[in-house]
């Protein structure tokens, strides 16, 4: 009987340490590149667009004194008219519905040494009904149709923000979506797309398996060192909601950074 015992424990076990390795093994094989991670900087040459269309740097617009940054990328103003069952007038609905939470976010860090980066990307990976070819990313960028439809998406974008529907005092633009795609993202690059550079797509979690991954929020540093995972993956379609980050979470991250002491310059 003592042996029968014996060898019913030595089963229970294995099993036992066979179950932990296969609960395991997905943190083990989830890759840790493709990504910025927590601690590591943003790269010097990230740049996007300002509403008038010119480049300008990130860093740039970090600007000196904050102690943290936050920077939204979310989906700008539909380049068609929407549909009556779309809600709001920007492409991504889940960029309109989390902007509730970001609305509130603004509102309590205001006059705090607190920077708001927001960055609208277009839907670059669809060709609209009518378009012969991808204007984003086939055509180079001093090309006509490819300012032209740059610059309507901006028009939209700041209307939004005029409305007040947008709650931030600025727009940036990133036409080509390359914080968010990468070279394997983006799959044969055409002759008139430019250069590739080695921060494309960084800005997109590697853990997030959408198309875009937007809205993405990712809390900085003031000199922009990534502090925590970014908030991701809120899908307000889904049945039920998959909720994963609101207000409380990002006025946490914000306020942890504003309680550190300020780094001697």
């Amino acid at each position: 009987m003592k042996r029968v015992q014996r060898v019913f424990q030595t089963v229970c076990l294995i099993l036992t340490a066979l179950g932990a390795l296969l609960i395991a093994q997905p943190r083990l094989i989830v890759p840790e590149a493709g990504s910025y991670l927590p601690g590591e900087k943003l790269d010097d040459g990230i740049f996007v667009y300002d509403s008038g269309g010119r480049r300008i740097a990130l860093r740039e617009l970090m600007g000196s004194g904050n102690k943290a940054i936050v920077l939204s990328l979310m989906g700008g103003a539909s380049e068609k008219p929407v549909s009556t069952d779309h809600r709001g007038n920007l492409w991504c609905e889940d960029s309109f519905d989390d902007l509730a939470v970001q609305r509130a976010l603004v509102s309590r860090f205001r006059d705090q040494p607190v920077k708001f980066i927001a960055v609208a990307i277009p839907a670059v990976l669809s060709v609209p009904e009518g378009q012969e070819g991808n204007l984003y990313l086939e055509e180079s960028e001093e090309g006509r149709d490819f300012l032209k439809i740059f610059g309507n998406f901006r028009q939209k974008t700041e209307a939004e923000r005029i409305s007040t529907v947008l709650p931030f005092d600025e727009i940036f633009y990133d036409p080509r979506g390359r914080l968010i795609l990468g070279r394997d993202a983006l799959g044969e690059i055409a002759p008139g797309y430019g250069e590739v550079h080695d921060w494309q797509g960084k800005l997109k979690w590697h853990l997030d398996p959408r198309t875009y991954g937007l809205p993405t929020i990712w809390i900085l540093s003031g000199d922009g060192v990534v502090v925590s995972e970014p908030f991701w993956g809120n899908d307000y379609d889904s049945v039920p909601p998959q909720v994963n980050y609101g207000f409380e979470e990002l006025k946490a991250a914000v306020e942890k950074l504003l309680e550190q002491p300020q780094a001697a310059e």
